[in-house]
């Protein structure tokens, strides 16, 4: 890699959306929340994925060690946000829980 390269991520913002049914009513309910992931190719592959307009922004790095810390700070994020969501839903049941996993709605 010569001086003037960059390391670049690309990231946007996607809703992700829990699916439950509570025992009692057993009406299917849904918990939403907004997160950030990290597209994993080029731009122009995000740009024929996403035909509708999607915004997305783009982080540049010097250090592939700076990019990979960014990388795995978003995903901890994530992470934690699912977490929140898990126990939010289940705070929401008396016994026990189903629910499928996260969907993304675009």
């Amino acid at each position: 890699m010569t001086a003037n390269e960059k390391y670049e991520v690309i990231t946007y913002e996607e809703n992700i959306v829990f699916n439950f049914t509570l025992p009692e009513d057993g009406k299917e309910n849904q918990l939403s929340k907004e997160v950030t992931l990290v597209w994993d190719d080029v731009l122009e592959k995000f740009l024929e994925t996403f035909t509708q307009e999607k915004s997305y922004t783009i982080h540049s790095f010097k250090h592939e060690r700076e990019k990979n810390r960014f990388i795995e700070n978003i995903e901890n994020i994530t992470e934690e946000i699912i977490d929140q969501i898990d126990e939010e839903i289940s705070q929401k049941m008396k016994f026990g829980f189903d629910y499928t996993s996260p969907t993304y709605e675009d």
